[in-house]
């Protein structure tokens, strides 16, 4: 049984999550007052800041869950794709309409330049919007197979051998939740088509240069905390006997 100490503390909030939670929730209070002065300017403020205080509130409960995720066990169903959500990217262009629309209709005489704003938040939510209804975003899967752990692209599939993937840790990339890990070769990871395989190296050592590591998920467009991921691939990574389960619930 693990310690009662959760290994993620570093996974809590920070003090600039706390702070931008309790600016939104402030001004939204805010416009809530202003509504029975400046109808107009309350709305606008309302939605604005409560989208941003959605989020941020949204970032650190999220934070605050992981910081103390423990587990006896974690397994996972193998053979099965695990797509990004669509809900999440649909969402996301709603409120980017929303945001733009409620700007429009509700301005309180910005100035000229400001103007464009809305449009651009209001087109680029529609785009997104029909991008997801069009099943072209969000794009890839990951699995987890018998052999090794697969990501997948548009126009490629990645596998990694178990034995070949080096230590795991979870952390942030640009604010979302991510989980790290790297191989110790890069021989026996196998593209398909073998025709990408080239550019996909490229794309590896490139992530390793710039970023620092050689493998990034973006765990919340999977709709997965990020201390589960990094334990399921932890627990086949290092436990050769429980690669077999994944095997027998395989999902053909």
């Amino acid at each position: 049984m693990k310690s009662s100490n959760s290994t993620y503390k570093n996974l809590k909030p920070s003090w600039t999550d706390w702070l931008w939670a309790g600016i939104s929730l402030i001004f939204l209070i805010l416009g809530i007052f202003t509504l029975p002065q400046n109808r107009n300017l309350g709305i606008l403020l309302v939605v604005l800041f409560g989208l941003c205080a959605w989020a941020s509130v949204s970032i650190v409960r999220r934070k605050l869950r992981e910081s103390r995720f423990q587990s006896l066990s974690v397994s996972v169903v193998g053979g099965v794709e695990i797509r990004p959500s669509r809900v999440r990217t649909f969402v996301v262009g709603v409120s980017m309409i929303l945001l733009g629309g409620v700007f429009l209709f509700f301005e309180v005489g910005l100035p000229l330049p400001i103007h464009v704003i809305p449009y651009l938040f209001g087109g680029a939510g529609i785009v997104l919007v029909a991008l997801t209804a069009f099943k072209i975003v969000p794009i890839g899967s990951i699995r987890f197979d018998p052999e090794g752990f697969r990501i997948a692209r548009r126009k490629w599939t990645i596998f990694i051998p178990w034995d070949e993937i080096a230590e795991i840790g979870t952390g942030e990339y640009q604010g979302s939740a991510a989980v790290f890990f790297g191989v110790k070769s890069l021989a026996p990871i196998r593209v398909e088509p073998v025709e990408f395989r080239r550019k996909v190296i490229r794309e590896i050592l490139w992530s390793e240069e710039w970023l620092g590591v050689q493998f990034m998920i973006l765990n919340e467009d999977y709709g997965i905390s990020s201390p589960l991921l990094a334990e399921a691939l932890e627990r086949y990574r290092l436990g050769v006997e429980f690669r077999e389960e994944l095997k027998k619930r395989s999902i053909e």
